[in-house]
């Protein structure tokens, strides 16, 4: 079954951290991402991540799983950034084209840019739930009817595949099958499309009176069971990301 939960439970204080608090400091790693300019650096702080991951007990298997899922992207970086980064020696050559030893270093740079911002974005999904990331979305400023949307999206996409499987397996326990040309296969899975579009109208439905029942809409002031509070931790590592910021922010000017 597909899912796009990558949440792994944990008492770990990345976990426990408010989740507003880890928006923030994600914000500053993608910002310091774009602005550090050392392939060095760069390596050094991905390191860093993942070795704060697995201390917060994240699995061994889930951060192999994000690389493989990269690895696609970051070989076609390492091979075609030489081409358009113009500097440094020559090493191959192939018409107009120039494999340079600064386009390779460029491409280093570039490939470690992408998996350490990618590191950064998958340690919040990590280590927070998909309401409470929904619940500090909505604390920050954002529309309670937006964060809904966003919290049924994240719940239905996973229902409605699910969905589809159940209708494809039913529909081939009864005989039918998807052979032939890409067309034609394309075009034998119309019965199970439409069985899954008649199944997400009722579900839809069955939503919508749902959420009149339970009183959306409504202007009066809403109430959450387990709001977000700040705890000392929080604000600790508010400030060690604020003086981070300020320190990366100094060195940069002096730089």
């Amino acid at each position: 079954m597909i899912t796009f939960d990558l949440y792994v439970p944990g008492d770990s204080p990345l976990h426990r951290l408010d989740p507003r608090v880890k928006l923030l400091l994600l914000a500053e790693g993608l910002t310091a991402a774009f602005l550090i300019h050392s392939p060095w650096a760069m390596a050094a702080g991905l390191l860093v991540l993942l070795g704060l991951l697995r201390l917060n007990g994240v699995p061994l298997h889930l951060l192999t799983w994000l690389w493989r899922q990269m690895r696609v992207l970051l070989f076609f970086i390492l091979l075609l950034q030489p081409f358009f980064s113009p500097g440094g020696g020559v090493l191959l050559a192939w018409g107009p084209l120039r494999w340079t030893s600064g386009g390779v270093e460029a491409a280093l740079y570039l490939a470690l840019r992408v998996l350490l911002m990618a590191y950064l974005v998958a340690a919040l999904l990590f280590t927070t739930e998909q309401r409470r990331l929904v619940q500090a979305l909505v604390r920050l400023g954002m529309p309670y009817e937006w964060g809904l949307m966003l919290s049924l999206t994240l719940r239905f996409i996973p229902a409605i595949y699910g969905l589809f499987v159940t209708v494809r397996e039913a529909q081939a326990a009864r005989g039918w099958r998807a052979e032939g040309p890409l067309l034609k296969r394309w075009r034998g899975y119309l019965p199970v499309l439409v069985a899954v579009v008649i199944g997400t109208l009722r579900q839809s439905d069955q939503l919508t009176m749902a959420l009149a029942a339970r009183g959306l809409g409504r202007t009066a002031r809403r109430t959450v069971w387990r709001d977000l509070r700040m705890r000392p931790l929080d604000w600790l590592a508010l400030g060690a990301g604020l003086a981070g910021a300020i320190a990366f922010a100094a060195l940069r000017g002096i730089g």
